[in-house]
């Protein structure tokens, strides 16, 4: 048979495989790293791509460099109050500086450049890169005091370029070890009505120069924190008000209510749709599931004040709690959540994860940078009885470099709704890298058939030998159950 094109049928029940999934709590690493200058109010931190660490000193009125490798600071003097980052090219970041009321680019070995924005006193606080845009540039930032969000898009970009290296000031690393408080927390549900649409309004926007605004329909509450969906939707929240989500290409906004006693703060969008957000009057962690409107909320024990959040690779959810000196881990699946406590009075406030997974912070009132370098384990592994999910059969049939099919399966909904198929192509059991293959959603327990679509982007041919069907409770996350049959081809550009 050609080994371009292969046809594969499989009938029959198969048994369901266990999976890894995370463990009891486990003891973490923390290293902090002291800042040169006391009183230093660090805030916004990014990672680049050589591992070098960017954060804002909001006090000092600059944006340091850490070398976490070799254990140096290097700041910058910038304008007044720089408070959120994200990275630009090699080298550079763009951060607000929520006194000076403008945008930033910093070239940290040379020169830079500066935007002030149209709404004077507007106090822009995080920055948010978007997936596409109309600049060469394009970020989200909220303006505080002035209720909008605000894009930047600059159509160019022009820095100067002298050299100029800061002074490297050793920051000798404190490592201690620090041990969870892990408790069950089952989630608050409110559900929502999908046959009654979240209000919409058309907002007018209003452009000067590289920025656009959008004035909030709420103008008596601040627009505390901005997030960008996959879709390029902005969604921003403005405390106990709606959560709202800006269509820039309409113009128009939805806003969807929280339940009474909520005030949305820090937000992020997980690859799904669903909004995250911290729940600073409760506290909690929320989600929202913009499809049906429904709210699920996890109380946070002992927590007083979740501030900014970020969701790892399998649909967990990472916190820093400011007020209660802690960094938090929500698992959703289990209902858990890891309390890592920092020492009294450091104010944790804004994360970043890396691509290791570990978890990089700005302690404000601390006064240093920490690192938390293992994922705790939380838990026992849920378990499904093993006729809970069944593969009832598959059909596959590639050409080049794309594979198409079907998946027919029966499932319980014991381990909750929705779960996620996803598929994976391997050689002598290592998952081959190139593919993309769009997991399938599924919303409703019983028999059904799940479409399958796989595309090979690497740019030389690729010999597989078997492709692995998963099932997961997040898109990509760890598997529920799974079955690997044969399927032995070479794909081709």
């Amino acid at each position: 048979m050609d080994r371009n094109k292969q046809i594969g049928f499989l009938i029959g029940l198969a048994s369901v495989f266990a999976m890894t999934m995370f463990g009891v709590g486990q003891v973490v690493q923390l290293t902090r790293w002291n800042l040169p200058t006391a009183n230093a109010l660090p805030y916004g931190i990014a990672i680049a791509a050589d591992g070098k660490v960017y954060f804002t000193e909001f006090n000092l009125d600059r944006v340091a460099q850490l070398d976490p490798v070799a254990n140096e600071i290097r700041e910058r003097d910038v304008g007044q109050g720089p408070f959120g980052l994200v990275m630009g090219d090699t080298g550079s970041v763009y951060f607000t500086l929520s006194q000076g009321n403008a945008l930033d680019l910093l070239v940290f070995i040379g020169g830079g450049a500066t935007w002030a924005l149209p709404t004077p006193g507007a106090w822009p606080e995080v920055l948010v890169s978007a997936p596409t845009g109309p600049g060469k540039v394009n970020l989200w930032l909220n303006e505080r005091n002035a209720s909008k969000v605000a894009r930047f898009a600059p159509a160019q970009v022009f820095v100067t370029l002298p050299l100029i290296l800061s002074p490297a000031q050793p920051a000798t690393p404190v490592v201690t070890a620090i041990a969870p408080e892990v408790t069950h927390v089952p989630p608050l549900v409110y559900p929502g009505n999908p046959m009654l649409p979240p209000p919409i309004a058309l907002l007018v926007p209003t452009t000067s120069g590289p920025f656009t605004e959008w004035q909030s329909m709420i103008t008596d509450a601040y627009v505390e924190r901005v997030a960008v969906a996959p879709d390029g939707r902005v969604w921003f929240t403005q405390g106990a008000a709606p959560i709202s989500v800006l269509d820039p290409d309409s113009n128009t906004v939805l806003l969807y209510g929280v339940p009474t006693g909520t005030a949305a703060f820090g937000v992020t969008v997980a690859g799904d749709g669903r909004v995250w957000f911290t729940d600073t009057d409760r506290p909690a962690i929320g989600v929202l599931d913009p499809t049906t409107a429904d709210v699920r909320l996890w109380p946070i024990p002992g927590g007083r004040q979740p501030f900014d959040l970020a969701l790892d690779d399998v649909g967990n959810v990472w916190f820093t709690d400011r007020e209660g000196d802690a960094v938090g881990y929500l698992s959703p699946a289990r209902n858990e959540i890891a309390l890592y406590r920092m020492p009294a009075g450091s104010h944790p406030v804004f994360l970043s994860l890396d691509n290791a997974g570990s978890v990089w912070f700005t302690a404000e009132r601390g006064n240093f940078v920490g690192k938390l370098a293992i994922v705790p384990v939380l838990g026992e592994p849920p378990t499904l009885p093993s006729d809970a999910f069944r593969f009832l059969g598959y059909g596959l049939s590639q050409l080049g470099s794309r594979a198409s099919g079907s998946v027919t399966y029966l499932y319980d909904g014991s381990a909750g709704l929705p779960v996620w198929i996803s598929v994976e192509i391997l050689r002598n059991g290592v998952v081959l890298p190139g593919f993309v293959s769009p997991p399938v959603r599924i919303d409703v327990a019983g028999t059904g058939t799940a479409a399958i679509t796989v595309e090979y982007r690497g740019a030389a041919a690729a010999t597989s030998d078997e492709v692995r069907f998963l099932v997961s409770l997040t898109p990509g996350g760890l598997a529920l159950a799974e079955k690997r049959v044969d399927f032995p081809t070479t794909w081709t550009p």
